[in-house]
């Protein structure tokens, strides 16, 4: 069992291939283009004509990018496991 400074700060970031620093990185990239992408939302709902797709385009793209950091997680959780094969 991991201690809780590990697990909160060292695991996670281990599993997407990425040093604390890095994934924070990420992460903070990741909720700038949220916000922007929330900005945009509003900005459609006051004035349908402007922001047509830039919040769905940009979540869809994030989606994307997000599905691959979750391949890259699962692939090193089932590494650690044991249960990894390559040939698979």
């Amino acid at each position: 069992m991991s201690d809780p400074f590990s697990r909160l700060f060292v695991e996670h970031p281990k599993e997407v291939g990425e040093s604390y620093f890095e994934h924070a990185a990420a992460a903070s990239r990741y909720g700038w283009r949220l916000t922007k992408a929330a900005l945009a939302a509003y900005v459609h709902a006051l004035i349908p004509g402007l922001c047509k797709t830039a919040a769905s385009d940009c979540v869809k793209e994030m989606a994307a990018e997000l599905n691959g950091r979750v391949l890259t997680a699962r692939e090193e959780r089932m590494r650690r496991a044991g249960v990894w094969d390559p040939g698979l």
